[in-house]
């Protein structure tokens, strides 16, 4: 990579973490995934912590965070990803993740105005962030950092949500055209915005920023 691309993102993920502080997000940034999976395992879910819980992310899958914090003799894991599960124990497990000490995932997308924009199918992710665990922790990688609400908006409805639709097999017209066309079939996965526009209470969401293209 360029010096002068190094110093694009640099900045780029320095004025996401100013806008999101001034918006009461904690946020550390990380040069690299593995760091971001240290800082988590090590100082977020520290002795302090009991249990953690998961929702559905491309990012947190590229990692061994799972099985690290599995290593932990302290902590109780909520795994609700894990491919044996029927629909109803998943259904189950994420229950029990609106009650943890602290939620891992990702976000679909950050903003330079300070926000943090989501969409699920379900909706159990965005429960999640917004009430129930003691802490939120969120890895996001710089791809996925835009200007404002409209733009990050369109990243997930043209990025991220058909990119999801392709991995998991689906037949929406977006996993064909690689753009949304507002399907309102039973496949369809876009079913509950979340715009975090603070962290009540403040430092509640830690948002750890990577400067990597992570996940969709």
């Amino acid at each position: 990579m360029s010096t002068a691309k190094q110093k694009y993102w640099e900045l780029l993920l320095a004025n996401a973490q100013k806008a999101l502080e001034k918006h009461y997000f904690a946020v550390s940034r990380h040069q690299f995934l593995s760091e971001a999976e240290s800082f988590l395992a090590d100082e977020l879910a520290g002795p302090n912590v009991s249990s953690v819980g998961f929702g559905g992310s491309a990012t947190v899958g590229q990692s061994g965070l799972l099985a690290r914090l599995k290593a932990k003799p302290h902590l109780t894991v909520v795994d609700r990803n894990d491919p044996q599960l029927s629909p109803e124990e998943r259904t189950e497990l994420s229950r029990k993740s609106l009650l943890v000490d602290l939620f891992v995932a990702s976000a679909n997308a950050v903003t330079l105005q300070g926000e943090v924009v989501n969409l699920d199918k379900f909706g159990n992710r965005v429960a999640a962030m917004a009430f129930g665990p003691k802490k939120v922790a969120l890895i996001v990688g710089r791809n996925k950092i835009r200007q404002n609400l409209a733009e990050a908006k369109s990243r997930v409805k043209n990025e991220a949500a058909p990119t999801n639709a392709v991995r998991l097999g689906l037949s929406t017209p977006c996993a064909q055209t690689g753009q949304c066309q507002d399907c309102q079939g039973p496949s369809r996965i876009c079913g509950v915005w979340s715009v975090a526009e603070r962290s009540f209470p403040q430092g509640r969401i830690h948002i750890l920023l990577v400067n990597e293209d992570l996940g969709f």
